[in-house]
């Protein structure tokens, strides 16, 4: 029975949590104690940083007169208290102000006001950063689909130029600097070269006092055959 009744405390909301829901547009504000209650509308339902939003309460007293004195509002973001603080009077709808978040996260709006005794009720709302539009995503799609189909092109192209059967290297001539001698084998002999006659030119004249060389022999005659 005792863990029952902790975990029912520990579920339980605080008793100066004020109650938020999402109606709509807007998200509805209530809260009460034995004595007094609160109701409230914060608008937009979804908060943005750097647009404003407004909140307007409405305080009554459940016996009694109706309640007509200041209310003090203040909003902060979660860990950093006390960050705008306003005092409210009652106009013709209620006591509403306005207030522009200036990040993104958790937000605190913490209301106080008097009647037989000091009140305060707290409010906790998230203020969330604006979604991507959609023509983001498309121009992402389009940029990725594009690159792919690059990538694609460009293997293709690589493939088509590369040949299907590829030509073999042409055999290369043994060096004969390089050829190996085998042991106990007479290293080879280069062939002698053939000398080159000398071309013929014209006779030079004999000296004087000098016996020209005679010339070639004529050919012996066979003497004619007896008949």
């Amino acid at each position: 029975m005792t863990c029952l009744l902790a975990l029912h405390a520990a579920a339980a909301p605080a008793p100066d949590q004020i109650k938020v829901e999402r109606r709509g547009d807007l998200l509805s504000l209530s809260w009460r104690d034995a004595e007094d209650q609160l109701q409230g509308v914060l608008t937009p339902a979804v908060p943005r940083p750097g647009e404003p939003l407004r909140l307007t309460l409405s305080v009554g007293n459940l016996q009694g007169p109706p309640f007509q004195g200041a209310v003090t509002v203040a909003f902060s973001r979660q860990g950093v208290p006390g960050q705008v603080t306003r005092t409210l009077t009652r106009d013709a709808v209620g006591w509403s102000t306005e207030f522009v978040p200036d990040e993104a996260g958790a937000w605190d709006v913490d209301v106080r006001f008097l009647t037989t005794r000091p009140k305060a009720a707290h409010a906790r709302f998230t203020v969330s950063e604006p979604p991507v539009p959609p023509w983001v995503w498309r121009v992402l799609l389009a940029l990725a689909g594009g690159l792919l189909l690059v990538r694609v092109l460009y293997a293709v192209t690589r493939r088509g130029v590369t040949p299907e059967h590829p030509i073999p290297p042409l055999p290369q001539a043994a060096n004969p600097e390089a050829t190996p001698v085998e042991p106990g084998a007479a290293p080879p002999v280069d062939p002698p070269a053939q000398a080159t006659p000398p071309e013929p030119g014209p006779a030079a004249p004999p000296e004087p006092g000098t016996t020209a060389p005679a010339g070639p022999a004529a050919p012996p005659v066979d003497p004619p055959a007896d008949r």
